[in-house]
């Protein structure tokens, strides 16, 4: 047994603990969507209108008007929109836009755009 085993902790606590003092924290990071204030008016809207609502899609054939933020509202409520274009984006057949779009039309979103569209859906999808 040591002769001063309370000397000891001492030394041994201060050595341990001296360490973390220079341990700095991390600085915070930014996820993609702080400070973005998006809505559908201004940010969702034209990239719907490119890769979803056209004849034969979104405006007649395939569930769904999404010639406004009315006809949009029950699939983003349902969640199906955020499921189809965000979490099957991949999947050639469910994930939106899909791969079989007519010539000239998008067969998958931009990074920008894909990331515009998560940041409005964590937003609560404002309108305006």
């Amino acid at each position: 047994m040591h002769k001063y085993p309370f000397t000891f902790l001492i030394v041994a606590s201060t050595y341990l603990l001296g360490g973390c003092a220079a341990d700095a924290l991390p600085e915070p990071v930014a996820t993609p969507c702080d400070g973005t204030a998006l809505t559908y008016e201004a940010d969702i809207r034209p990239i719907v209108e490119q890769t979803c609502a056209y004849s034969g899609c979104h405006l007649g054939g395939a569930p769904g008007v999404y010639n406004g933020y009315e006809g949009l509202l029950p699939a983003l409520e349902s969640g199906t929109f955020r499921q189809r274009v965000v979490r099957q984006k991949d999947n050639p057949n469910v994930g939106m836009p899909p791969d079989y779009a007519p010539e000239g039309r998008p067969t998958d979103l931009t990074a920008e755009q894909l990331q515009t569209i998560t940041c409005w859906l964590e937003a609560g999808y404002p309108r305006e």
